[in-house]
């Protein structure tokens, strides 16, 4: 009986979006634009816009010979950006396949923050996947898009939303979650571990992501599932990114000099007498998003820990390295670090478009 009234909701609602693509009558359909219909004495009518999600939504799909769905995803995001604001809106998942939870984060982001103060009525066109409807409901997106006010109740719930807050707020209310609904039988030796990987990837988020804003804008979301036997946790922020933040760490030229050693005489060559401070801004003219980001995730090679934050993120590198089939993805601006636990070396890659802020992510195996 219940999934009989679960169908019959469903036709309802796509009886009602058919009524209102109706009433929108639209000529033709393209992707990723805004259509203006023309009265019968030329005035413009409101502008109708649909916003069309691409077949696959994914941010893993960077390389070279197989780029298109990272391509697509990220005009799908300024699609988003520069059209959720506008009255009267679709978000069409119709031709959606696929979704990675990475992604889902990312574009939960979008809508969040485009819908700020908008006005108007939006809606969710739902895709012929019940795997991606399933998505889009569990993650709240389907909800968000529609404008309702999301609340968050992690201790009776069994699977998380996609958590959306500022400063430290929730990483205690995260960490209780993995605790209880995830990993029942977590030690304290564990749970600690677990608590310092979440409390450093927000405090990062808070220290460095949103340098010139206040801290009610420094604005994280956050998302935690498993997969069979794999914990999932990724946290995003809309922040400068990292390549733009690592150059102010007090250990990065030491860093930068150990690590390049040969672009740094040429710098130093090139600049003499310039003070230390003026050198890191030429920096990232030498060397790539991805090596900046390689670099803050080694953080003080000096080891004179000159500063306790943005020390490449150790606690969450103790997590993966110490954990069987552990894996880490950091991606950020133009760049993305890579650490596979079983390879057990760092990998960096650049990418085809420019990601919009921060996204880390760490997949561990459960016992």
């Amino acid at each position: 009986m219940k999934k009989l009234g679960i169908d019959k909701d469903r036709s309802r609602h796509r009886a009602g979006i058919a009524r209102w693509m109706n009433e929108q009558a639209r000529k033709f359909r393209v992707y990723g634009n805004v259509s203006n219909s023309q009265g019968s004495r030329g005035h413009s009518k409101d502008r109708r816009i649909k916003i069309y999600a691409p077949p696959i939504i994914s941010i893993y799909d960077f390389n070279a010979e197989r780029s298109d769905a990272f391509k697509r995803t990220m005009r799908f995001l300024t699609d988003i950006k520069k059209d959720f604001k506008n009255k009267n809106c679709f978000v069409d998942f119709s031709e959606t396949v696929t979704v990675t939870a990475a992604a889902i984060i990312v574009v939960y982001a979008a809508i969040e923050q485009a819908g700020i103060g908008r006005k108007g009525k939006a809606e969710i066109i739902w895709s012929k996947s019940e795997r991606v409807n399933r998505q889009l409901r569990l993650s709240n997106l389907s909800r968000l898009i529609r404008g309702h006010k999301i609340s968050y109740a992690l201790d009776s719930v069994s699977h998380m939303p996609i958590v959306s807050s500022v400063g430290g707020e929730m990483s205690d209310n995260v960490v209780d979650f993995i605790q209880n609904r995830i990993y029942t039988d977590m030690s304290a030796k564990v749970e600690h571990k677990y608590g310092d990987a979440v409390s450093e990837t927000i405090n990062n988020v808070g220290s460095h992501a949103y340098p010139q804003s206040n801290d009610e804008e420094k604005k994280w979301w956050l998302i935690c599932h498993t997969m069979g036997k794999k914990l999932y946790l990724a946290i995003y922020d809309t922040g400068v990114g990292i390549p733009k933040t690592v150059v102010e760490r007090r250990w990065f030229m030491e860093a930068f000099k150990f690590t390049y050693p040969q672009a740094f005489q040429e710098m130093m060559a090139e600049n003499p007498g310039k003070e230390t401070h003026l050198l890191t801004r030429l920096i990232p003219a030498r060397i790539s998003d991805h090596e900046l980001i390689g670099m803050s995730m080694k953080g003080d090679v000096s080891g004179t820990k000159k500063e306790k934050r943005g020390q490449g993120s150790k606690s969450i590198l103790a997590l993966v390295e110490e954990t069987s089939g552990g894996l880490l993805w950091v991606f950020s601006n133009n760049g993305v670090y890579r650490f596979d636990q079983v390879i057990k070396k760092p990998e960096i890659y650049s990418l085809p478009m420019s990601f919009p802020g921060t996204l880390v992510q760490w997949n561990i195996e459960l016992p």
